[in-house]
């Protein structure tokens, strides 16, 4: 402060550190701090295609490949659209997200191979989802925690173990007939062995008679 030499901080010293290391092993710079609008708009020509770190001292840092940079923050109220846009990904909490979007996902991979039967598979999917992770929040108990994301991926996963042999491009696989009355009775084998089967022994009778009842179109509370 005396002199106004210059001094490197922190950052400039780890990315100069990665930037001159010879080891192919990938280098992680991750911010973990909130995001202030000042010193992140310094930012822009590292997340940008230039990847260069220009220092106030002239000098210029060149990202490597194998290096990434990562910001781990809680909101981005105080980043400019300019920063987001420059950050190839910004991730949301599942709570915020749903599970609607990972059905709606996968039933599109659907259409092409099942036709109309993919929107069937669909109606079924979000109706049964919607009321299977409610009930089981209202009731369960799980002995391992988890996350209804996770419930309905697993759902997923289970459902897809049925029709992954139609997906070839051979000529000979061809799809069977009856397949919306397979599909039909795979998303509901599958809502019970994912889903419910992650209830401890109290509830799962409780999910139980709340399966039965709607197979049964009955009201259920």
């Amino acid at each position: 402060m005396d002199s106004g030499e210059w001094s490197d901080g922190v950052l400039a010293i780890k990315i100069r550190d990665c930037a001159e290391s010879q080891t192919p092993d990938r280098k992680w710079i991750i911010f973990d701090g909130p995001v202030d609008a000042v010193w992140v708009e310094n930012m822009n020509t590292v997340l940008d295609d230039n990847k260069k770190l220009c220092l106030n001292s002239g000098q210029i840092i060149k990202l490597k490949p194998t290096m990434t940079i990562m910001f781990e923050v809680e909101d981005l109220s105080q980043a400019s659209p300019a920063t987001v846009s420059r950050c190839g990904m910004v991730l949301m909490e599942p709570k915020q997200l749903g599970h609607t979007p990972l059905i709606t996902s996968y039933c599109n991979t659907l259409e092409k191979m099942l036709g109309k039967t993919a929107d069937t598979v669909r109606m079924y999917m979000h109706y049964l989802s919607d009321v299977c992770v409610e009930y089981t929040n209202k009731i369960g108990r799980f002995p391992v925690p988890t996350d209804p994301n996770f419930l309905v991926n697993s759902m997923i996963n289970m459902f897809e173990c049925y029709v992954k042999d139609w997906r070839s491009e051979e000529l000979s696989v061809k799809i069977p007939k009856e397949a919306e009355e397979i599909c039909t009775h795979a998303v509901l084998f599958a809502h019970i062995w994912s889903i419910g089967v992650a209830l401890d022994e109290i509830a799962r009778p409780k999910f139980d008679v709340f399966f039965q009842d709607i197979l049964l179109n009955e009201d259920v509370n």
